[in-house]
């Protein structure tokens, strides 16, 4: 029997190579639903290759507009709309396998309800970690939901954990790209430009992970991720700059053997595996030719050249709702920088003085979540208002 997938996030990066991949392995997988934010034309032509039961959009404009393509292509695809129909569409019982890959904390509600309803999940949304993970990873237990990282670096972990067990873990090694401003003169950083920041050297990203890969608060974020799905201290996760992207995470044991997982930069291949596990299949990509490839090199991160990373690290020590706050304020200044509203180190500025305005709290609830998310947005706008370019 085929395994029913439904994509939530559909058309965007995580989603697309989703779908590649189970067209290169239609005996295994059906695509039973495909959500997306707005990306009307998008999702129809997908709707014409893929011939879903469902389709969501989140506006009903957009679900009209949906649907009357829909109809000219003479699919019977069902067309939703909603939040409240989202979180229904997940819940459904012949759906087997929920790929999270809405960016942001736009997918915590969706991701939430999938593990509430002991799916399997296929996790390319960090922000529901960071949010809420000692909630979210409670639910899985309770719910036994499955949960298999997607981003390369936890996925890399997963396969090393996979071989060799959690038990004996000293500590684990998270690799970094180090992205566009790796060697970019500091001096010159207040004139980074949206484009600049965008054009990643490695991968091929959407604009928020882009920008966060910029400042690195991609990793800070990863950071916090690990902990939760890995049940680890702040003092066992580490982090270093491999500017080849070759070697995806390590883990680090007590006999002192590092295990690591090394492939192309292609995110097709931690999909499949999420998809074929815990057996594998094909990612429709070649093995890399490690005769041929660079040098693979490491190296520490820079306080200077990356504060949002070690503001991240700080963040995770404290815990309790300050991630979320930090998370709230990072969404808040990544948007207004892609609007080129305000320069890229005020990005940095923004976070922080959101943080130093938040009184931590415990989170008890899902509600308390959405909260002092809002709260947080508030305020970061209201900082954001200083940094705006004239």
């Amino acid at each position: 029997m085929k395994n029913n997938v439904i994509i939530l996030g559909s058309t965007g990066s995580i989603g697309v190579n989703t779908l590649e991949v189970i067209s290169a392995n239609q005996d295994n997988f059906s695509i039973f639903a495909l959500a997306a934010n707005s990306s009307v034309e998008s999702l129809s032509l997908q709707c014409k290759i893929h011939k879903p039961r469902y389709a969501h959009v989140s506006r009903e404009e957009d679900a009209k507009n949906l649907s009357l393509n829909l109809k000219n292509l003479n699919l019977s695809t069902k067309v939703l709309f909603g939040r409240e129909s989202l979180n229904t569409l997940v819940a459904l019982q012949e759906i087997d396998t929920v790929v999270c890959a809405i960016s942001g904390s736009a997918g915590l509600e969706s991701s939430l309800n999938a593990v509430k309803h002991g799916k399997r999940i296929l996790l390319a949304n960090k922000e529901s970690l960071v949010m809420c993970g000692k909630l979210f990873m409670d639910l899985a237990k309770e719910s036994n939901a499955t949960i298999l990282p997607i981003d390369s670096e936890h996925n890399a972990l997963h396969q090393c954990f996979s071989s060799n067990g959690e038990k004996f873990v000293e500590k684990i090694i998270l690799t970094a790209s180090g992205g566009p401003f790796l060697k970019m003169d500091l001096d010159n950083f207040d004139k980074i430009t949206k484009e600049q920041a965008l054009a990643h050297p490695t991968w091929n990203m959407g604009n928020k992970i882009s920008i966060d890969s910029a400042t690195m608060m991609n990793k800070g974020l990863e950071i916090i991720e690990a902990m939760y799905l890995f049940d680890l201290k702040l003092s066992q996760v580490d982090v270093v700059i491999h500017p080849q992207s070759i070697v995806h995470s390590m883990v680090c044991y007590s006999d002192g053997s590092i295990i690591s997982q090394l492939s192309k930069n292609d995110m097709k291949i931690p999909i499949s595996y999420c998809l074929g596990w815990p057996e594998r299949i094909s990612s429709c990509v070649n093995l890399i030719d490690l005769t041929k490839s660079q040098p693979l090199t490491f190296e520490n991160i820079s306080k200077k050249r990356f504060p949002c990373f070690y503001l991240a690290k700080e963040v995770a020590a404290i815990g309790e709702s300050v991630p979320t706050a930090m998370n709230a304020a990072n969404e808040v200044a990544v948007s207004a920088f892609l609007k080129n509203s305000i320069n890229f180190n005020d990005i940095y500025k923004i976070i922080n003085e959101t943080i130093e305005k938040h009184n931590k709290e415990k989170i008890i609830s899902i509600e308390d979540v959405f909260r002092i998310d809002n709260d947080s947005r508030i305020k970061a706008t209201e900082i954001l208002k200083q940094y705006v370019n004239l």
